[in-house]
């Protein structure tokens, strides 16, 4: 074999495992997107829950408005948490 194609044939290998790697983040980030979806409305309908017992918010468009921000504060302060534990170390 001339070594123009032993060279090409090495370098197949480690496209084989960029692949696989590839294709495991997308089955994972698929099935994590299908999971938050699934979750979505249970989470949010408790959020609503949490604030007709905190702020004894009666209007439906009041009540999915603080839903929204609470989900919307506590998603950003949990992102700057795992942001913050998960950095890399220089």
């Amino acid at each position: 074999m001339p070594i123009a194609m032993q060279w090409l044939f090495h370098r197949g290998e480690n496209y084989k495992k960029e692949l696989k790697k590839q294709i495991r983040l997308l089955i994972t980030f698929t099935l994590g997107l299908t999971i938050a979806f699934t979750w979505r409305q249970t989470i949010f309908e408790l959020s609503e829950d949490i604030i007709k017992s905190v702020f004894g918010v009666k209007s439906a468009v009041s009540l999915s408005i603080f839903a929204s921000f609470f989900i919307t504060i506590f998603s950003v302060g949990l992102i700057y948490l795992s942001s913050f534990y998960l950095r890399e170390k220089e």
